[in-house]
This record gives C-alpha cells, structure tokens and sequence, in this order.
C-alpha cells in the first residue's frame, strides 16, 4: 500500500472523509477490529474509545506515527505501551465552551442557593437567605487552554475580574492576569470563585489539598471540569464539612462506576449542603459529538500537512498515572 492510512473507530461525515481525502490524498478505513495486515499499514489512529487504544498490540503497527482520541483527556491511557515514537493527542478545546456553560450554570446554583432552597420550599421552608452577587467578583482558573479561556470569556460579561495559572505564566485572551503555577496559592488566596480546568498527570494529580484550600475565602465557591483526582478527595471532603461557606461543584469525580453498578465515592459529598455534583454531563449536548470529530479531524489535517499538532500528550506527564489509579 502506497496510501496513507488512516483508521477510525468513530464514523466519519461524507464531507470531512472527503475533505481528508482532497487535501491530503489519505485512505480512510472505519470500524472496530483491526486485522494484522491492514493494523501493519495504519499511521493515523482516530480513537473513541481509550480502553480500545489499551487492548491493541502496538508491535504490530510498524508504521503507526499518531494516535488522535475523540476525548480531551488522555489520562486513561497506558503510556507504557505506547511506542515512543508514536504520538498522541488529545481532543483539545473540543468541548470548551459546553463545558463552560456547564461551569456558570454549577456556579449560580451554588452562588444562589438554587438547589437547597429548593429542597427547603419542598419541606414548606421559606427561606430568602441572600446569595452571593457575581458581578465584581474575582474568579480563579485553574488552566488557560481552550475550557479556561471559554469560562474567561463568559466570566468577563458577567463583569468578573480573571485570574488564571499555566505552566509558563504566558498571557491569554480575556485573562486581566496570568501568572505562572507556581504561584497557585496566589490565585486561591485571591479569587471567589475557583474553576479547576486542567487535565490529570503526574504534576497536577492531588495539585488542590488540604493545605492550599486553607488558603481559599471561607465562601469560595470550587468547581472541577478537570478530572477528579487533581483534588485530593479526602481534603476537599473535610474542608467542605468542616467549612459550610465553602462551596463546591464537581462534574468529575474520583472513580466511576462500572456498567450496572451503583454510583458510589470514598466520602459522602452528596449528603453536604454546600456541595452540588453532576454525573460527568458538562460537555452533554447533542452537538458534541460532531464538534469533536470535527475538532480532531482538523488536528489530523494538521498532522498530515506537517503543521504543528494541538493537544500534544508529554509522556513523562502520563508514564506510571495508570497504575497510580488503580
């Protein structure tokens, strides 16, 4: 075969199998199951599924040079059996702006009292206890790639001051300030509001704990779009109980349930007032999914037009997270 190759195991529209196949002469093959002699051929993976990514037998794809996934995070992904010279990108700034829907609807429900107050008109209470006005107020965000700077955007037409940190302290649209994560506590100690947007490897697994929530405002508001574990679980817990001001909304969570099985943590967060989860849905609209074929298609294009990849996984940020979490 003379063709580049790519396999898919997500169904590609008409228009952008076309478009691959025009600008960048590729032959595209779809399903499931990847035989010997086609998987030996492969040089573009275009993933789904990670767990599927895990069960393959990368010796066999002698000319396997990328691995794109459907999803954002690549955190579930076992690195150890990836080749080095294989790379892997995540489906980054796909979901941004659902998810920064998502962040401001948890965040006025928190900020209101949305949903106790509910419960309280429910048990015939009638309590107007004032709320918090978000208009003035300072947010924190954790990560300036594509979810951040949406919450950014969103946060500056409420009229919210934005803090952010990344990795270089490099500026972004609609931050008034970056600065460097090393300066996290800065942030915590600053902001009303804090949004957890970055993903799960080595250096920001347990990056929030207990002693930097000590840092928070006793009525921050804490929201994770991120992955669970880049909070420590039994310090968020304990903060949150021991803090009834504190508030905290999470769409991620520290382990999730097998098929058929109960929906179950290590603490009782759902029995807290001052807390509001969501069962990973902060990216759940129908028009995800094709904004995220979309999204990687084009760092596929990328790819095979030699341009600079987005989303590209470190594997020194990944190699051994596997086995940490199980």
């Amino acid at each position: 075969m003379n063709s580049r190759i790519l396999f898919s195991t997500v169904p590609l529209p008409s228009s952008l199998s076309s478009r691959l196949k025009q600008s960048s002469s590729v032959e595209i093959l779809e399903g499931q199951e990847l035989s010997s002699d086609v998987a030996s051929n492969v040089e573009v993976l275009l993933a789904g599924d990670t767990g599927w990514l895990n069960k393959l037998d990368f010796g066999q794809m002698k000319n396997l040079r990328l691995i794109q996934t459907t999803s954002a995070g690549v955190d579930a992904l076992d690195f150890e059996l990836i080749p080095k010279n294989i790379l892997v990108c995540g489906n980054v700034g796909a979901f941004s702006e659902q998810i920064a829907e998502h962040v401001f609807g948890m965040m006025i429900c928190l900020a209101r009292n949305l949903v106790l107050h509910e419960e309280e008109l429910k048990n015939s209470v009638f309590n107007q206890s004032q709320g918090i006005f978000l208009k003035g107020k300072t947010i924190g965000i954790i990560g300036t790639g594509g979810i951040g700077q949406a919450v950014a955007r969103l946060a500056k037409a409420f009229g919210m001051t934005t803090l952010g940190v990344n990795s270089s302290g490099r500026n972004v649209e609609f931050f008034d300030r970056t600065e460097s994560i090393d300066n996290l506590n800065h942030l915590l100690s600053q902001s009303d509001v804090v949004v957890v947007a970055l993903p799960l490897t080595l250096k920001t697994r347990n990056l929030i704990n207990e002693s930097n929530l000590r840092l928070t405002k006793s009525n921050c508001i804490l929201i994770n779009v991120g992955r669970g574990a880049v909070i420590n679980e039994k310090a968020l817990y304990n903060h949150l109980y021991s803090n009834p001001s504190f508030m905290a909304g999470t769409d991620v969570w520290w382990k999730y349930p097998s098929q058929g099985k109960p929906f179950a943590q290590d603490y009782p967060f759902l029995e807290l007032p001052n807390f509001l989860g969501s069962p990973h849905i902060a990216d759940g609209v129908p028009e995800s999914h094709d904004l995220a074929v979309e999204n990687a298609v084009r760092n596929i294009e990328r790819y095979l037009k030699g341009e600079p990849l987005k989303g590209l996984a470190k594997r020194e940020d990944y190699i051994g997270l596997k086995s940490m979490r199980n």
